[in-house]
């Protein structure tokens, strides 16, 4: 577990560590209950140096929130979810990992048409409205995207919206500069609820 290896910086197995020490926290005065979804803050300087190997470390660390919680006999809210974040008060070899607002879309999805009243609309920051009446979308600077946005920090097909289970869902399609919810920089498919700011590198729109 944790191969990934860093010369400098923080450690992954150091963020491993924190985790499941968060978990344990949370079992003791939870009845052995503990959430799915960790946001891991590092200082900026190391979630630039991390960000190369982002998505395998989140894997790794949302198997090690799985193999604890079964070996502990801990009862998951749902798939685990990681999300990371910086902080600009943390040392190089420091982290702080806290249960996440943000939740993870079931693994076994079946697709369904949104109904009228569950409809949402994406606000682009020229004010531009989408109203998504469909079940899945691309959006990225690419013209072919289903929702084009016209910036040079936007990829190509930077990221994609999907509707399963009455929510929808944002991911990242491997783009440059990255997809973020409210701040936060996500490396899985994301739950997405009102109010929401999408950011693309440097541009925003907002999920309603």
């Amino acid at each position: 577990m944790f191969a990934i290896a860093r010369r400098r910086g923080i450690r992954p197995i150091t963020i491993g560590r924190q985790l499941v020490a968060t978990m344990d926290d949370i079992a003791l005065s939870n009845n052995g209950e503990v959430p799915s979804t960790y946001k891991v803050c590092v200082s900026p300087s190391n979630l630039e140096l991390l960000s190369p190997t982002l998505k395998p470390l989140a894997h790794e660390l949302r198997q090690a929130v799985t193999h604890h919680a079964n070996n502990e006999g801990y009862l998951l809210s749902g798939e685990p979810v990681i999300s990371f974040e910086h902080d600009e008060n943390l040392g190089q070899h420091d982290c702080i990992v806290t249960p996440s607002a943000i939740s993870s879309v079931p693994m076994e999805q079946t697709e369904i048409a949104p109904v009228q009243q569950d409809t949402h609309t994406l606000v682009l920051q020229d004010g531009a409205r989408h109203e998504l009446s469909n079940t899945r979308y691309t959006i990225g600077r690419q013209t072919t995207c289903d929702i084009v946005i016209s910036d040079n920090n936007v990829s190509r097909v930077h990221a994609e919206l999907r509707f399963s289970n009455n929510t929808w869902s944002i991911e990242d399609r491997g783009s440059t500069n990255g997809t973020r919810i409210n701040g936060n920089l996500i490396v899985e498919p994301t739950q997405l609820t009102p109010g929401d700011a999408i950011g693309f590198g440097s541009v925003t729109i907002h999920f309603e």
